[in-house]
């Protein structure tokens, strides 16, 4: 067991993610990153790349993916072959609902609490769409829910949104605390050295949720008032092919620049980088929603000024009018105008980002929020 800073010894916790690291999950390792008393230890189904953690996985061998089905039907600790290892584990935090009930079954074997933070599809997805399209690891949310209810110490709700989403679900609500993630604000900071080319930047994977369709069609209605602006989007996905044929049909596939999926890196230096974020999210067919947006938090951090869509937990993250503009959802004319209000008036653009900084440096800043995370830790350990 390590030291602390402050010479007393930390606690360890188990972080429970099946499969990690993925490129839009950064906000797990950065939460881990930053707690200072508590030692984190990733137990894990699928290690998908390096990190810095010690961590464990539980299949191994020439039966990996007979082991990786069994270990989804069954949810046995016994899977895991390290499990003496955690025995000195204080709790377990699994991130999203369907791994909360995996980790249920580790954090009995163990007789230690568990927490599981909700981060928006796995409580806003409507349950009878999980019915008829979800996958194994869905399933088992839906057919262990109920347990979960009642034998998870605590559950962690991303925004007041998702808060109100565990509650219409009859999640009980002395077990819900309502807590924002947070961003590294001393990594996502305004440029003191900005692009000289002009751009739009948006950054969202591939799927109706995230509304680029409406962005694309606004873009589309701006673009000649403004020849040397472009919109730059990273992320890929199920609707890739058809963005790219809408882009042409719009005729602004010359001003538009996908990406793809980028290193964290990259994103970084595009955000600060850039004149507007914009990513009007939307309630998908199945209840997709959007939680709060992370991503909303990096931009403003970065000084950049946000025109978005009232939906989902976005509202917590962007104050219409303030940090950006916020318009309905699907309604690409109103966010042509506020996109269009931006650009015309630099000075207000500047204006707003700088609220947004000061106001994520206030709300959300991720060591603030974990220094939070930790006394709700300490709370169900001591």
């Amino acid at each position: 067991m390590k030291k602390a800073a402050h010479g007393k010894f930390m606690k360890e916790i188990g972080i429970y993610r099946k499969a990690f690291p993925r490129i839009s999950e950064t906000f797990i390792k950065e939460q881990a990153y930053n707690l200072s008393r508590y030692n984190p230890t990733f137990i894990l189904c699928t290690l998908l790349n390096q990190i810095p953690f010690q961590n464990f996985s539980i299949s191994q061998g020439d039966f990996f993916k007979i082991k990786q089905v069994s270990y989804l039907l069954t949810r046995s600790p016994s899977f895991f072959s390290h499990l003496d290892s955690f025995g000195k584990l204080a709790l377990i935090h699994a991130h999203f609902g369907p791994d909360g009930v995996y980790a249920m079954a580790l954090a009995e074997k163990l007789k230690i609490p568990f927490i599981v933070t909700f981060h928006g599809y796995d409580i806003t997805i409507y349950r009878t769409a999980i019915w008829r399209t979800g996958p194994l690891l869905y399933y088992q949310l839906l057919w262990y829910e109920e347990e979960l209810k009642k034998k998870a110490s605590a559950f962690i709700a991303v925004s007041g949104f998702i808060r109100n989403q565990l509650l219409d679900k009859g999640y009980p609500e002395k077990k819900i605390i309502q807590h924002y993630i947070g961003v590294d604000t001393a990594k996502f900071s305004p440029s003191s050295d900005k692009s000289n080319e002009r751009y739009i930047f948006c950054v969202g994977s591939h799927k109706q949720k995230k509304g680029i369709d409406t962005l694309l069609r606004a873009f589309a209605r701006i673009a000649k008032k403004y020849p040397n602006v472009s919109l730059i989007q990273v992320g890929s996905g199920s609707m890739t092919s058809e963005l790219h044929t809408l882009a042409k049909v719009l005729g602004i596939s010359n001003r538009v620049r996908f990406l793809g999926g980028q290193p964290h890196e990259t994103v970084l230096n595009l955000m600060r980088g850039a004149e507007i974020f914009s990513l009007p999210s939307q309630t998908a067919k199945n209840g997709d929603s959007e939680a709060l947006g992370i991503v909303f938090n990096e931009a403003s951090a970065c000084g950049v000024p946000i025109v978005s869509t009232k939906h989902g937990g976005i509202p917590e993250a962007v104050l219409d009018g303030e940090t950006g503009f916020l318009v309905p959802e699907r309604d690409d004319a109103a966010l042509a105008e506020k996109l269009d209000t931006l650009l015309s008036n630099r000075a207000l653009a500047n204006k707003m980002g700088q609220r947004g900084r000061e106001f994520v440096c206030e709300m959300f800043d991720i060591r603030k929020q974990t220094v939070k995370l930790e006394a709700i830790y300490d709370s169900l350990t001591h």
